[in-house]
């Protein structure tokens, strides 16, 4: 928390009150990562005095100042509804219709869209809003996440912040390499067919094998298929084995 940050007793919990462009952060890591969820649990006591909010600051932020500072990458969502950039040159508003916030639950998503960070979505008490702005700040320079207390009481019940990996994948058709990538979550493959056919599509990365059967025409009919006749003479032909195995058996002990 930024030095001089006041601890202050609310109901028998801590809460933490600023005196300008204060802070409470941890150091988080972007680096694999190419989604972050910002949940908070709590409220501003009493009513807004300056623009306290959700932010993320760059790695080379000085732990020891107030935030705003040049030389520095900074986004504040301001919970009196606007959005707050710093690049480099100190902050400017950018938008200033964001929902506002006071009390509850208040989850923000932020995505890696083209190298940048983009604030995707906010959802407060159940109420979801989308927001898809790009911020134009470069999603590696992020290092720090927490809450902006600024000039007002925060008190904070809970915060998580979550990150999502991206997992790699490889798809075959047909015995064919038909796309890869890594799945950021809405990941969907498409493919055209011009009359009823019937797709091998394997997940070599998973030791998955599944046939998918796809026919056209206004009531299409799609629907997943295990290969059963390939693993039953699989075992069968173990069994085979087995069997020719102990019969040499026999026909040593014999001997």
């Amino acid at each position: 928390m930024t030095p001089g940050t006041k601890l202050v007793n609310v109901s028998g919990k801590t809460a933490y009150e600023g005196f300008g462009g204060y802070w409470l952060i941890d150091r988080i890591n972007v680096t694999d990562s190419s989604q972050i969820t910002i949940t908070f649990d709590g409220n501003v006591v009493g009513g807004f005095s300056n623009v306290p909010g959700i932010v993320l600051y760059g790695s080379n932020f000085t732990l020891s100042n107030r935030d705003g500072q040049i030389g520095n990458y900074e986004i504040l969502v301001g919970w009196n509804g606007g959005l707050y950039l710093d690049k480099l040159t100190g902050y400017n508003e950018l938008l200033y219709t964001l929902p506002s916030f006071s009390s509850g639950n208040y989850t923000m998503i932020f995505k890696d869209v083209n190298s940048s960070v983009c604030l995707y979505s906010i959802a407060i008490n159940s109420s979801i809003y989308m927001i898809k702005y790009n911020t134009g700040i470069p999603w590696r320079s992020v290092g720090y996440a927490g809450i902006r207390t600024d000039t007002d009481t925060i008190l904070p019940l809970s915060f998580h912040v979550l990150s999502f990996i991206p997992s790699n994948y490889t798809v075959f058709v047909n015995g064919k390499e038909f796309r890869s990538g890594f799945n950021n979550g809405t990941t969907s493959l498409t493919l055209r067919l011009f009359s009823p056919t019937t797709l091998n599509i394997s997940f070599p990365h998973y030791h998955v094998y599944r046939v998918i059967v796809i026919s056209t025409g206004d009531n299409a009919n799609i629907r997943e298929e295990f290969p059963f006749i390939q693993i039953i003479l699989i075992a069968i032909t173990g069994i085979l084995i087995a069997l020719s195995i102990r019969k040499d058996y026999k026909r040593q002990d014999r001997a």
